[in-house]
C-alpha cells in the first residue's frame, strides 16, 4: 500500500493553528501577570493609605483642649484650605495626645504636642507624601519667648509619615446641627473659629495611580473629635465638680465637701502642662491622659 503524506497546506494549516493557540495563551497569560501586578500595586496602596488614615484619626481623636474657662487659639484647630484636586495638599494643624503620629519612642508622646499635616511633593526635600512637623506644646506657647517659631523648619524639622500620598483633602462640620436640607451633614472647607475644634473631620486621601498614567486612588474617612463639645465650653473642671458637691451636699443636709476639695481626676492646670485639659477618656490629671495610645 501507497503511504500519503502531509500536504503543504496541512502543515501551513496546522503551524497557523499552533500560532494561534500561542498567541491566545501569551495573552492570556500576559493579562494575569498584569492583573496580579495591578492587584498586589492597589494592596500596596491601600495598605499604606490604611496606615496614614489611622494615625491620623487616631491623632484627631486624642486631640486636646484645656479647662481652662476660656477658649484659647493656641489649642483651637486649624484649616488651611489650597484647593480639592487631587494633586493639591490641604493643611491641618492641632494639639494631641498620646503615641498616633510621632511614635512611642518619641518624648513628644508624653505631653501635650501640636502637629502639622500636609502632602508634600517628591523633590529636593525629600520624598513626596504626607509629611509631619511636631512640637512640645508648652514651648511654643511661651509668649515670653519670641526665638520659639514653629513654622522654623530648622527648629522644628518636618519628616514623611508615609510615602505614596499625592493629595490631601479636608472638609470640617462645625456642629451636630450643621446639616443640609436632606439631612447630611454640612461639609466646609473653611474653619474660622481657629479657637475652637470641629465637631467632625472629613479626610480624603488621593494615593498614587496603581498604573502609570492611571488616575489617583481616593481614600476617605470621617472623624467625630471627642473634645468639640470641651473647646465650645472650656469650663474648669474643678469649679463644676465642686459646686456639683456643694449642691449635692445641701441636699444631705447643708455639708459640702471639706475644705472645697476638687475630686480625684479633676483640676485644671496652667496653659501647656500635662493633665491640665480634657482627653476623650475624661478628666486628665495623670500626663497624656485622656487621649488613645
Amino acid at each position: 500500500m501507497r503511504r500519503r503524506g502531509f500536504t503543504l497546506i496541512e502543515l501551513l494549516m496546522a503551524v497557523i493553528i499552533t500560532a494561534i493557540m500561542m498567541t491566545v495563551c501569551f495573552i492570556t497569560f500576559n493579562t494575569a501577570i498584569r492583573c496580579w501586578r495591578r492587584s498586589a500595586a492597589l494592596a500596596d496602596t491601600m495598605r499604606n493609605a490604611e496606615y496614614a488614615l489611622t494615625q491620623v484619626v487616631s491623632g484627631l481623636r486624642s486631640a486636646y483642649y484645656p479647662t481652662t474657662g476660656k477658649q484659647d487659639y493656641a489649642y483651637g484647630f486649624q484649616l488651611y484650605d489650597n484647593g480639592e484636586d487631587p494633586g493639591d495638599s490641604d493643611m491641618i494643624q492641632w494639639i494631641k495626645l498620646g503615641t498616633s503620629i510621632v511614635g512611642n519612642r518619641s518624648q513628644l508622646s508624653e505631653t501635650p504636642h501640636t502637629v502639622r499635616l500636609w502632602v508634600q511633593k517628591e523633590g529636593r526635600e525629600g520624598p513626596g507624601g504626607l509629611w509631619v512637623k511636631a512640637g512640645r506644646l508648652d514651648l511654643l506657647v511661651d509668649d515670653d519667648d519670641t526665638d520659639i517659631d514653629f513654622n522654623d523648619d530648622t527648629q522644628f524639622e518636618p519628616y514623611p509619615l508615609i510615602e505614596g500620598v499625592q493629595g490631601f483633602d479636608c472638609k470640617v462640620q462645625s456642629k451636630p446641627d450643621s446639616v443640609e436640607g436632606d439631612g447630611t451633614p454640612k461639609w466646609e472647607d473653611v474653619w474660622d473659629a481657629s479657637n475652637s475644634i470641629p465637631y467632625r473631620v472629613k479626610l480624603t486621601f488621593w494615593m498614587q495611580p496603581t498604573e502609570k498614567r492611571g488616575d489617583p486612588v481616593p481614600v476617605m474617612r470621617v472623624v467625630e473629635i471627642p473634645l468639640w463639645d470641651i473647646s465650645q465650653n472650656p469650663v474648669t473642671v474643678s469649679s463644676e465638680d465642686e459646686k456639683k458637691e456643694s449642691e449635692a451636699g445641701r441636699g444631705r443636709g447643708g455639708k459640702s465637701s471639706p475644705g472645697g476639695e476638687t475630686p480625684p481626676g479633676g483640676g485644671s492646670a496652667p496653659r501647656g502642662t500635662p493633665g491640665g485639659g480634657r482627653g476623650p477618656a475624661g478628666a486628665g490629671g495623670m500626663p497624656g491622659g485622656g487621649g488613645p495610645m
